[in-house]
């Protein structure tokens, strides 16, 4: 007996290996990491911070009978498709994307198999081209064979940039997958997500395409006017001699409880969204370094806070691996995280004198007024380093006050108020009393 004779296979079934791989994704979010794949492409053909992405584009139809996304975004090299893009998992000696957003390498190849039992990629690059067209069900019957053959593959070529690009095209949905892509509820639902996840690269002029709509940016902003202005925070970390550049924005905004929160980005992708969770700080009642914070409350529906992580060294940033959220135990988050806590504090503190501000006659309500002031302000565009600051209140000198509550009937309340020409019950206890009083001093 030899010793190949004795040894075991453990190698998985290949329709194992395939739900394994899908299980644990939705088909909204293995989009989204196909349209990562095209954003990276347009990083590297665009690398500067902030370049203008304006002659780039990005094309997504999903019905119930196809799945295909297409861009212009630099093509995947023909050795770099045979040696990394279909592996799962990303080798430790594949060339990086400085400041990518498709981290972990698998996105692609879990999106093609969770999709549909066909596949096709057409891709050309500055100096090749090929096509790669993958029945599933065929590949999966040869037990022994784990690679792909190009359909056609072409090398030594010069091909203009803005002819370059990638195509991928996925029929013989799953019905699960036919299913939902063919439901304008899912369609609508993805076209939100894909525009907000991308939306720091739509500002920057990348096209996005959904079905035939292009997909527009509302940027971020913040409340600005003179002797108001948000905060901003910027540092920089050293990871194994790797740098994270990290920039924190926190202010107010219109009240909007469904847009409350904070924002954090990775590599310019949005992996967090108007969160009001322990996760980002809120409902640290028990003082811990200094900082308290309380639950969100719609009192806070002004709130809003941006965390930006970038690196060129994507493995560093405090995302999930399916970039749907924070690892919290990341090093870098945790060394960010009191960071968000300071300026959490003085916005939190600014929205409650705001609301005390409702007691106070309107001609001494600064902060309200600092507030119809103000104007939007993208982030991009905030320049000053520093605290949030806002008007203080002036102290007003006078005899001290003292309120005073009672209870009536309605119509009678309501009959005073007609004849008081009052605005509103308060009104009428104020004026009432003040009446009274007058009289009552004038007989003293």
């Amino acid at each position: 007996m030899t010793d190949h004779d004795d040894d075991v296979d453990v190698l998985p079934t290949k329709s194992l290996f395939v739900e394994m791989l899908t299980r644990d994704i939705g088909l909204n979010r293995a989009i989204i990491d196909l349209v990562d794949n095209s954003v990276d492409g347009a990083r590297r053909l665009r690398p500067e911070p902030d370049a203008d992405l304006s002659d780039l584009k990005i094309e997504i139809t999903v019905n119930g009978d196809t799945f295909k996304i297409k861009d212009n975004c630099g093509g995947i090299g023909i050795d770099l498709a045979k040696r990394y893009a279909f592996r799962i998992g990303r080798p430790k000696d594949m060339p990086s994307t400085p400041n990518s957003v498709g981290q972990f390498g698998v996105g692609m190849k879990r999106a093609l198999f969770k999709f549909g039992r066909q596949f096709k990629v057409i891709s050309k690059s500055a100096a090749d081209r090929f096509i790669l067209d993958v029945d599933v069900d065929v590949w999966e019957a040869d037990s022994t064979q784990w690679r792909f053959k190009f359909t056609e593959a072409e090398r030594e070529l010069d091909i203009p940039e803005d002819e370059t690009g990638t195509e991928i095209i996925v029929t013989r949905l799953r019905s699960a997958t036919a299913s939902s892509f063919g439901l304008t509820t899912f369609q609508n639902s993805l076209s939100r997500e894909i525009a907000s996840a991308q939306q720091q690269y739509i500002d920057r002029g990348l096209k996005i395409v959904f079905n035939g709509t292009p997909l527009l940016s509302s940027p971020w902003t913040l409340l600005k006017a003179e002797g108001f202005e948000p905060e901003k925070i910027e540092k920089e970390l050293l990871v194994n001699g790797a740098r994270v550049l990290v920039r924190i924005f926190a202010g107010v905004q219109a009240p909007n409880p469904r847009q409350a929160g904070w924002y954090i980005f990775c590599n310019g992708r949005m992996v967090l969204e108007a969160d009001q969770n322990a996760l980002t700080g809120w409902g640290r009642l028990a003082e811990t370094d200094g900082v308290v914070a309380p639950k969100y409350h719609n009192q806070f529906a002004m709130f809003r806070g941006y965390v930006f992580f970038d690196s060129e060294d994507a493995s560093l940033l405090p995302w999930n691996t399916t970039k749907t959220g924070v690892d919290e135990f990341s090093e870098i988050y945790k060394a960010v995280f009191l960071d968000m806590l300071e300026p959490m504090r003085r916005v939190l503190d600014f929205l409650r004198r705001l609301d005390d501000e409702k007691d106070s006659p309107e001609q001494e309500r600064p902060l309200n007024d600092a507030i119809k002031r103000a104007a939007p302000l993208r982030i991009r565009d905030i320049s000053r380093s520093g605290p949030f600051i806002y008007p203080e209140r002036a102290i007003k000198k006078g005899p001290p006050l003292v309120s005073i509550q009672y209870r009536r009937p309605r119509d009678q309340i309501e009959a005073l108020q007609n004849a008081l020409s009052a605005r509103s019950a308060r009104e009428v206890g104020e004026t009432t009393f003040d009446l009274y009083y007058s009289q009552f001093s004038s007989e003293s």
